[in-house]
């Protein structure tokens, strides 16, 4: 029954993203509709983390279910008339920093290089395009956010590479990558230049990039014994 359910979870998730990508792509000013489908669609992703039967740790799965939490306020906060950015990125900072968490409570804090550097990389050439185009408090902000959301994509990158066999590393590893992907389209577009397509990039790789990060909490299966 529970895998049932699950499943379901997940079927509504795909379901409310795609409504409010459409929605979004489909009307000016924004529909109704998106002020209910889009943070219901992370709050589903809550649910699933919390039917998780076999977690990997319970600490694990209560700094993901905060985590997702933080990003529903995100979302509210991000969909508002008025301009709550800096709000809203203040929220997903919160939640960076408990998925951080999480994933340093399963491996060493950013022990392998390799998986730093990298995204390092990535993000001060995001950062070299976009800080020219802001000042002020937000550009403080957008700083402190890269340094979050570098951070944890490291972590989940670094545990994937100690545990090359962990289905939940590599699923945090995957979701954190995701993220990291949307923001960086999403910061593109709103500072730097329009990019087709938006509503389904930075949303899509948004919540397929949440959806692994809450499957990561389930623990892998045991190996089946072979004779």
């Amino acid at each position: 029954m529970t895998s049932q359910l699950r499943s379901g979870l997940l079927v509504a998730v795909a379901v409310g993203a795609t409504t409010t990508i459409l929605a979004l792509s489909a009307h000016t000013p924004v529909s109704p509709v998106v002020y209910v489908a889009k943070p219901l669609t992370t709050s589903l992703l809550i649910a699933l983390v919390l039917t998780t039967r076999h977690p990997i740790a319970a600490s694990y799965r209560v700094l993901i279910v905060a985590g997702l939490l933080a990003s529903v306020v995100g979302d509210v906060l991000l969909m508002m008339p008025s301009d709550q950015f800096i709000a809203g990125l203040g929220s997903f900072l919160v939640a960076h920093l408990l998925y951080l968490a999480a994933f340093a409570s399963r491996a060493p804090l950013l022990r392998n290089r390799s998986a730093v550097v990298g995204y390092v990389a990535m993000s001060t050439t995001v950062l070299a395009l976009v800080l020219p185009a802001v000042g002020g408090l937000l550009r403080t902000a957008i700083i402190l956010y890269v340094i979050a959301i570098t951070a944890m994509a490291s972590q989940a990158a670094s545990w994937m590479l100690d545990e090359t066999r962990s289905s939940s590393a590599r699923l945090a590893a995957i979701g954190a990558a995701l993220f990291v992907a949307s923001d960086a389209v999403l910061a593109l577009d709103r500072f730097v230049q329009i990019v087709p397509m938006r509503d389904l990039l930075v949303l899509g790789t948004y919540w397929l990039g949440q959806a692994c990060i809450a499957l990561s909490a389930q623990r892998p299966a045991p190996p089946t014994l072979r004779l």
